[in-house]
């Protein structure tokens, strides 16, 4: 792992150096003391080498020149960054083999060159690429420096617990903040936001030169999550040697905590406090030694003599093929770093940093600079984008408007914006027309009407559809669109395909739809001669796959979209403001719309369990009062905690009854290119199969049979992995091996607990079939819905309100308390209360703040760790850029030159034309003859 962590005074970053770096601090008091070092280009300019000194690491705390004492860099505000810890880390049996392999038990030492070679030669390609801020001649630019000072300090423990470290070889690289400008010869602040961006991409370029070492070195290397194991050495045995890692995660779940970079500064305010009674190193190895069974040492001596054999090779070629199908599953563009980072995870140990060098130049990749960062897309996605806006474009006036005639009291009661966008798709003449209808602004109420008016005419009906369950079956069938359906029914089902033909398609939370899923309608719509209506709103949130579609129709294929800006579901004058401010989508807006709603009182700002009990206590009151109400979190972890919380207040007022543990089912949301990595399966894990996999055709006693196939909706447990693949026990008990070339026919989950209650909230995550009591026909669920717990049954099924009774066997559910930003996105109450923590600071931008403060009617209330630092979260853009925008430069450069190379084609034929005709009036007058 590599952490990032800035220093922003001299006296922080000299405590860190006294502290924490110093030789000893952390190891045994008779170690061999490893002391820092001096690295860098820039090191080399301030001619600083060999040993770190503690004068001249403090001198460029305090920006000053080591060797000549004057300042270093122009600027030397009290609060500048000082310097920035780049801490590397290796795998904890890394650090075992490290300090207990080898024959004698006494250590590998090879493995401490192969850790500090990797770690160099990751920094050396960081300093590459580090830069500068250019503001001279009034730019406002980044320029590449290629020079960088920084210190390694290299660690072999952790900090000690109950007086003891445990074994953990890492390296602390401090980067100063300064860099030479070669244009302008002198000492500047160093850049390192694009470092920090790409740190994903550096993280997996140490990880795949440290392991690709240790497999030189005869160690089995395995692929674990985004980093890699030794081969031989079970879990069990690392866990004893992670007490300080125990101490954290600890730590971390009393307090909400989830991403790495959090636990990381959690680590720094949870460590011990350094001892000068410090162990002697016989007493720390004899300690570590007495963990072990002889089993587990054996494990650890023998581990890096070939026998582990590790994950199989794979080729450069296969880890492209493998980066190149998982990145575009959910993006249409990403960066060129990115997909090398995707590659070198894939194939760790098997493959360097300069085997996908050339990705980029992949015969299916296209790429271009966008702001200063080389960014890809594919041939194919940008044919998906370019297809769907072509038939789009090609349908523009091509149709008959679709009421020639209106009765005046068609639209009746619909306000004058709203008759507008209702007339807009009434006389539009494109094969594709739409709406915008910002959140709140009555585009429901317009549909209705307009449909009304559309269906008044003999055949013709409106077929309602939209992306998620809830949003169709639930929300649009709720308003009157009474056989609305999922936008993925439509496209798979042949028989309402063939029901649907010529009709008018009207696919509402159009936003929601992928580049892939667009393409997919269109061709149906080509095929089938439908007229389509989109409407939503494309500045809420978008597809969860790759392409911003909606969006793209409009401003790439010039799609006529009306609009609907006029906010009418809020109530309160101050909060209808704030939200109108908000809707405008610019960054600004966001904040006065901030502003606005932190000056009604409605930003509260306290920490951790505070502010979640203050939350659980606004919204338990307002259900007292009779109002609905709706909890947001942007993230599941944030989730979870108000959930905890809630549910321990409902307890103790007695509002649930005795609980009940039920097995339910996670997704794990992997692409194609996952799923078809056997790497990744673990013992338990469930595969559920939404579409049958044939079997193998075969003779048995005389008679022609089917074996080894899945059939539709079937569900099987992995319990392994062996030469064959991906092993599954079948529900009858018979033994089955997964077929990793159908990946698209099944899903991956992994199981745990939930406890459920008399009194508590469930959520459907999966459409299905429940029982209604007293009936023998079953009534169908949707993903999304919410239902309140009222018993079980003496089976041990659980009753529903509404007279359902869910199988106990149904997995496919979660406390239904808390909605994310995204599953909120169609729903409106009286009053919203979101939660914005620092865990889900990262899930936070501009389009999350829109939906999440837009779904109350009343009052939107927000519940945060620090204000500033929301509000500055909530200027970051959540669109992403798309196959054509990317590739627009290029071609909008391309047709230019085209252009000016027939201009000049034409202008030099024009030229000598004339010049032609000069010279043949020149004969003519002296000979009086034609030259040609």
């Amino acid at each position: 792992m590599i952490f990032i962590n800035h220093f922003k005074s001299a006296k922080a970053a000299q405590d860190y150096f006294t502290q924490h770096l110093s030789p000893g601090d952390y190891f045994s008091k008779d170690a061999a003391e490893m002391k820092g070092q001096w690295h860098g280009r820039g090191a080399e300019m301030l001619r600083l080498s060999g040993e770190v000194d503690k004068d001249d690491f403090f001198a460029l705390c305090q920006n000053r020149n080591p060797e000549t004492g004057e300042q270093l860099t122009p600027r030397n505000k009290t609060d500048r960054r000082v310097l920035t810890d780049f801490t590397f880390d290796v795998p904890k049996d890394v650090s075992l083999e490290l300090e207990m392999g080898g024959h004698d038990g006494k250590g590998d030492a090879r493995i401490l060159d192969a850790f500090r070679q990797s770690v160099r030669e990751t920094m050396a390609e960081i300093e590459a690429d580090v830069k500068t801020r250019v503001r001279k001649g009034l730019k406002n630019e980044d320029r590449e420096t290629g020079n960088m000072i920084w210190a390694e300090h290299i660690h072999r423990t952790t900090r000690p617990v109950d007086g003891l470290p445990d074994p953990q070889l890492h390296c602390h690289a401090t980067v100063f903040n300064a860099t030479f400008d070669e244009s302008e010869k002198r000492w500047k602040a160093i850049q390192l936001g694009d470092i920090v961006r790409d740190k994903g991409y550096y993280q997996a370029a140490f990880h795949s030169r440290l392991a690709y070492r240790l497999k030189e070195l005869g160690y089995g290397i395995e692929k674990d999550g985004n980093s890699f194991r030794l081969a031989g050495i079970d879990r069990a045995t690392v866990d004893k040697f992670s007490r300080r890692t125990a101490v954290i995660e600890a730590e971390a779940k009393r307090l909400g905590i989830e991403s790495a970079e959090a636990k990381g500064k959690l680590g720094r305010r949870t460590r011990e406090k350094k001892s000068e009674q410090r162990a002697g190193m016989s007493e720390v190895r004899s300690e570590w030694n007495g963990r072990l069974t002889p089993e587990e040492r054996l494990a650890i001596q023998t581990a890096g003599s070939g026998w582990a054999e590790g994950d199989a090779a794979i080729t450069p070629s296969q880890a492209k093929d493998y980066a190149l199908e998982h990145s575009f599953q959910n993006a249409s563009a990403v960066s060129e770093k990115r997909l090398k980072a995707e590659a070198l995870t894939y194939a760790v140990g098997s493959i360097l940093p300069e085997d996908v060098a050339d990705i980029a130049q992949h015969p299916e990749v296209i790429a271009e600079v966008k702001d200063g960062q080389l960014m890809t897309t594919t041939k194919t996605v940008l044919r998906d984008e370019i297809s769907m806006l072509q038939f789009a474009k090609d349908g523009q006036r091509k149709q008959q408007p679709l009421l020639k005639e209106l009765d005046k009291d068609t639209l009746a009661g619909l306000s004058e914006e709203q008759r507008k966008a209702a007339l807009h798709i009434l006389t539009s003449r494109d094969t594709v027309t739409g709406i915008v209808g910002k959140a709140g602004t009555g585009k429901t109420t317009m549909m209705r009407a307009t449909r009304d008016a559309l269906e008044s005419q003999p055949g013709r009906h409106i077929y309602a559809f939209a992306p998620s369950a809830q949003a169709s079956r639930g929300v649009q069938r709720k308003e009157g669109f009474k056989d609305a359906d999922t936008l993925e029914m439509l496209l798979r089902n042949e028989k309402m395909q063939e029901k649907t033909k010529g009709q008018i398609l009207w696919v509402d939370e159009a936003g929601l739809i992928s580049s892939k899923d667009m393409r997919r309608l269109m061709d149906l719509a080509k095929k089938n001669g439908n007229r389509v209506i989109l409407t939503g709103d494309y500045t809420q949130h978008s597809s969860v796959e790759a392409g911003d579609a909606f969006r793209l129709l409009e401003k790439e294929a010039g799609v006529k979209l009306a609009r609907l800006t006029e906010v009418r579901r809020q109530t309160t004058p101050g909060y209808k403001k704030a939200v109108e401010d908000i809707s405008k989508g610019s960054p600004k807006a966001a904040q006065k719309g901030f502003d606005a709603l932190d000056k009604a009182g409605w930003i509260i700002e306290a920490d951790g369990e505070e502010r979640r009990a203050l939350l659980v206590s606004d919204y338990l009151q307002a259900a007292q009062e009779g109002k609905s109400a709706l909890i947001i979190a942007p993230t599941h972890a944030e989730g979870r905690k108000l959930t905890e919380e809630l549910r321990a207040v409902l307890k103790e007022r007695g509002a649930l009854g005795h609980e009940k543990e039920f097995i339910v089912r996670r997704s794990t949301n992997w692409s194609e290119a996952q799923k078809g990595d056997v790497r990744n399966y673990e013992p338990g894990m469930v595969i559920e199969f939404h579409k049958a996999v044939a079997g193998i055709r075969k003779r048995v006693n005389g008679r022609r049979t089917t074996a080894g196939g899945f059939g539709q909706g079937e569900a099987v447990v992995v319990t392994g992995r062996d030469g064959e693949g991906v092993t599954v026990m079948r529900q009858d008990g018979t033994a089955g091996v997964l077929p990793m070339d159908k990946a698209q026919r099944f899903v991956a989950y992994r199981t745990s607990e939930i406890a459920l209650a008399k009194g508590d909230r469930l959520r459907i995550t999966k459409n299905g079939e429940a029982k209604v009591e007293g009936q023998t026909k079953g009534t169908r669920i949707n993903n999304g819905d919410i239902f309140t717990v009222e018993g079980f049954t003496k089976e041990g099924d659980i009753r529903l309100d509404k007279a359902k009774v869910l199988p106990k066997e149904w997995a496919h559910m979660s406390l239904g308390y808390v909605d994310t930003s995204y599953a909120s996105q169609s729903k409106t109450v009286d009053r919203v209360f979101i939660g914005l923590g620092k865990i889900s600071m990262a899930a936070t931008n501009l389009q999350e703040w829109y939906v999440d403060v837009t779904r109350g009617r009343e009052m939107a209330k927000i519940y945060v760790e620090d204000k500033k630092e929301v509000r500055d979260a909530i200027t970051r853009g959540g669109q992403r850029l798309s196959a054509v925008e990317l590739t627009h430069t290029k071609l909008r450069d391309s047709w230019r030159k085209r252009f000016h190379q027939s201009f000049e084609r034409n202008r030099v034929g024009r030229f000598l034309k004339q010049r032609a005709e000069v010279i043949a009036d020149y004969w003519r007058g002296r000979e009086g003859v034609a030259y040609a």
